[in-house]
């Protein structure tokens, strides 16, 4: 009788690796970059449609492999007892090198398939020689991995390796969770980088907004909005990935409960019950952090926004004060050129040896004196919405003295309307 190796790995000519260990009927087997996950195989047809029905692949998962499907989840049951179980994983990847490029899809395929063999006794895993635990249904198992991830197939080897492989003719869920783990490591990997790429935009905002006093271009110039939405978009992708993962996660917990149902009890069930449990947990805890840096980058993009329009008003305050300085200049000087204008007289007569000033020169400074002191004291006025002599604290409040005088500002300009109101006013209190 030939003797098998303990496991084995080795690479066909259709680009597919696999790992088998035959002593007890388990077959696991992994193929990887057979056939492009998604859209239509590129290889020759007869290969393709050979793996198929080697391994009587579902119709369906065929399907959504080529319409490029979310996630999905599926079980069915052939005429000769076998269950088929059928996964599949999608995630982006964001480029940490350069935000411009377009992020990176991870697609993977899961098919799990088991066939009821023979009741047999099961011991405890670290000994051989102990009495039998409980005598239970043993299957023979098949997996197959369509573009898995390198975790999953390092774990399917350590697995392989280890003593527990057994577990899995016991109860082939124990496959399904070892998938689901290696995707919850590749994820929060993934989530981890989008919280990194946020946290960064999010220091370089803040740094931004303490420079808001400053009118410089660079604070607003070199602002890439492009790279901030792009963050956000990796957010939303990764919560997307998250959720369909989750589902996955509740929909194998409740097939696991059917699969049970003759197991209630049994030790090896409720761990592996547990475990999947706890992979949920583990991606509602990644969504929870990336739900969190969703609302930050959400937030980053309302404060750049804002800084865009603070730096804004900072010119144009910036520029008013200059048009102001030139409007106070010409204002100091308005007086001068109307009484110069109205009067017409030369004041100053350029002789040959000297010059003489007009006798009545001091009627120019009578006018305008006091005609520019009228005009500050009204420019300060409008601007304080107060009168205020300059030797007296007394004050008189324009606003105080408009309402005093029924003009309000939405009466001001109609005496006869205030007048009106108020003898309303007054008829409404004698009734």
């Amino acid at each position: 009788m030939q003797s098998h190796p303990p496991y084995t790995v080795h690479r066909s000519q259709a680009g597919f690796q696999r790992i088998c260990r035959r002593q007890v009927g388990l077959e696991l087997i992994s193929y990887a970059r057979i056939a492009p996950l998604d859209g239509t195989y590129g290889g020759p047809e007869t290969e393709y449609q050979t793996l198929i029905k080697q391994f009587n692949i579902p119709d369906e998962f065929v399907w959504e492999r080529e319409t490029s499907v979310t996630h999905s989840f599926g079980r069915q049951s052939d005429e000769d007892g076998r269950d088929v179980l059928w996964m599949h994983f999608l995630g982006a990847v964001p480029s940490m090198d350069s935000l411009d490029r377009q992020p990176e899809w991870l697609k993977s395929g899961f098919i799990l398939t088991w066939l009821p063999r023979t009741a047999q006794a099961r011991r405890p895993l670290n000994s051989s020689s102990a009495p039998p635990e409980v005598t239970q249904m043993t299957y023979t198992v098949g997996l197959l991995l369509f573009s898995p991830p390198v975790e999953a197939l390092q774990r399917l080897v350590e697995f392989v390796k280890s003593p527990r492989w057994r577990t899995a003719t016991f109860d082939p869920y124990v496959l399904v969770d070892i998938a689901l783990v290696a995707w919850y490591h590749r994820i929060d990997k993934v989530a981890w980088d989008v919280t990194n790429l946020i946290r960064a935009e999010e220091e370089d905002i803040f740094q931004r907004a303490r420079k808001l006093k400053s009118t410089a271009e660079s604070v607003v110039t070199d602002l890439d909005l492009h790279r901030i939405h792009t963050s956000a978009k990796n957010a939303i992708f990764t919560i997307e990935a998250l959720d369909a993962a989750i589902r996955l996660v509740d929909s194998t917990l409740s097939n696991h409960e059917l699969f049970g149902q003759s197991q209630r009890g049994d030790r090896l069930w409720e761990n592996t019950h547990r475990l999947l449990h706890h992979r949920r947990e583990l991606f509602h805890s990644t969504k929870l952090r990336t739900v969190s840096c969703q609302a930050r980058i959400k937030n980053t993009i309302d404060l750049a926004f804002h800084i865009n329009t603070a730096h804004d008003s900072q010119v144009n305050l910036h520029n008013s004060r200059s048009v102001r300085l030139i409007s106070i200049v010409g204002l100091v000087f308005i007086p001068f050129t109307a009484v110069t204008s109205i009067f017409g007289t030369q004041f100053f007569d350029y002789g040959e040896q000297h010059m003489d000033v007009n006798p009545d020169f001091w009627i120019l400074w009578v006018i305008a004196l006091p005609l520019t002191l009228v005009i500050m004291t009204a420019w300060r006025a409008s601007e304080h919405d107060t009168l205020q002599w300059p030797s007296s604290p007394a004050r008189l409040s324009l606003a105080r003295w408009r309402k005093d005088r029924g003009w309000s500002e939405r009466d001001r300009g109609s005496g006869a309307t205030s007048g009106a109101t108020e003898l309303r006013n007054v008829g409404l209190r004698n009734v």
